[in-house]
């Protein structure tokens, strides 16, 4: 019976510890640091698309290009806890032949380690999800 709770109370506290260690390594986004991420995007809905994503940030705003036509937004960004806002203030019409770009603007939740940046929302009837790696810097 001894050996059961000492084994019980070991589990408890790896899984403790665990959890712990996961949470400390999200890191909240510096929107005021020069930094630059590339990667992809893809939608999880009847659409299915996917593509090719850049998203460069600088004192408090923020670029945005994807691999689709008039793929191109910048804006202000806010963070506020897990939310990441693009503010886009890059307007262009966008023909119907040409449909949606998927660049970044709106509301997204987000979660950053350090090296690696997921944004997510959902919209319209499915969600779209980004898979960003920050480059590096020399």
């Amino acid at each position: 019976m001894k050996k059961h709770l000492i084994f019980l109370t070991l589990l408890i506290a790896v899984s403790f510890y665990s959890c712990e260690k996961s949470e400390l390594q999200t890191l909240d986004l510096n929107t005021n640091e020069d930094s630059s991420f590339s990667g992809t995007f893809e939608t999880l809905s009847s659409e299915n698309l996917s593509g090719t994503v850049i998203l460069n940030i600088s004192n408090g705003y923020y670029e945005c290009l994807t691999n689709l036509p008039y793929g191109h937004g910048a804006g202000k960004l806010k963070i506020n806890g897990t939310k990441i806002d693009f503010i886009d203030t890059l307007f262009f019409a966008i023909p119907a032949m040409y449909g949606p770009s998927y660049v970044l603007s709106g509301e997204h939740n987000y979660k950053f380690d350090g090296e690696n940046l997921k944004i997510w929302r959902e919209k319209n009837v499915g969600s779209i999800e980004y898979y960003l790696k920050m480059e590096k810097t020399n």
